[in-house]
């Protein structure tokens, strides 16, 4: 880290007691956050700045969720890409197309990119076993789904620079965990020339779920360490969120600016301190979230 590179503390906003919260996804039609707790089989949301908290029973364990341009989400499942409503207070899914994954095999972290795709992760049943990678899929225009590639065995991290020119993926195993960057071409979605960003060793902590502000620079939660880097486009962080549990799963921005941090946690093996969701107001501003787009 910058010798002198501002630390900020973040504060627990609400105690959902997540076993995993992931994927926070700011509406600000609503000034509302979503996000899901994947083993628990719930969905969250709460509005801000008044915290009003509510939750949602899920039929199945969902990975990720990312914002539709007529206020659904989308989402990636044990079943592979799924439409994800709310009505009168319940959870419906639709499902389209694949992708068809093996049996224990399960979509991961996700997120859009700016063109509207949505995109996620394979993960295996044990993710430990030789040969258990998963790789990238995306669903975009016409539910038209096609692989990607990349070869992951807990695939995080997904961010795309402001311009649309690289795309970040991060592989939170603890067997090796790092941060991949590749050359990113927007209107094909093809993705080459991948290099190490970061690794565990730069990071103090696992690489999980991230963010991209308006600077082009890349906000990683370090998970085992208890803290959120801002990373620069050339690989230097130069500032940190700090918060009282060790493991934050992901980061996004909130607020009219889009410069408070929204930051969910985890339980360690489900009974360790965290699970709850935190904010903290930055000099730094988001990017606003780009919506699913199927046609």
């Amino acid at each position: 880290m910058t010798l002198g590179s501002p630390v900020f503390v973040a504060e627990r906003i609400a105690r959902p007691g997540c076993t995993i919260a992931e994927t926070p996804v700011w509406e600000p039609e609503h000034s509302r956050i979503t996000w899901i707790d994947s083993p628990g089989s719930s969905l969250y949301r709460i509005t801000y700045p008044d915290a009003l908290l509510e939750r949602f029973d899920l039929p199945m364990r969902v990975g990720a969720i990312a914002s539709t341009m007529d206020g659904d989400f989308i989402a990636s499942t044990d079943r592979g890409f799924a439409r994800l409503s709310i009505v009168d207070g319940q959870v419906e899914f639709e499902f389209g197309a694949g992708p068809d994954l093996g049996p224990g095999w399960r979509m991961n972290d996700g997120a859009c990119d700016r063109q509207g795709r949505f995109w996620s992760g394979s993960m295996a049943p044990d993710t430990s076993a030789p040969g258990a990678f998963g790789t990238l899929f995306s669903i975009g225009a016409h539910n038209e789904v096609v692989q990607r590639g990349g070869r992951f065995r807990s695939q995080n991290g997904l961010a795309w620079s402001p311009d649309s020119t690289s795309i970040y993926v991060s592989d939170s195993n603890p067997l090796n965990p790092y941060v991949q960057v590749y050359d990113f071409d927007p209107v094909s979605g093809n993705f080459t020339n991948g290099r190490l960003f970061a690794d565990k060793a730069t990071l103090g902590g696992r690489p999980d779920g991230a963010a991209i502000d308006v600077d082009g620079c890349y906000w990683i939660a370090a998970s085992d360490s208890g803290r959120l880097l801002r990373m620069t486009p050339n690989g230097e962080i130069d500032a940190e969120i700090r918060i009282d549990v060790p493991n934050p799963t992901n980061i996004c921005f909130i607020g009219s600016d889009l410069k408070t941090a929204f930051i969910t946690t985890l339980r360690a093996d489900g009974v360790g301190p965290g699970g709850d969701v935190y904010v903290v107001d930055l000099p730094y501003q988001g990017l606003a979230e780009p919506h699913y787009r199927a046609g």
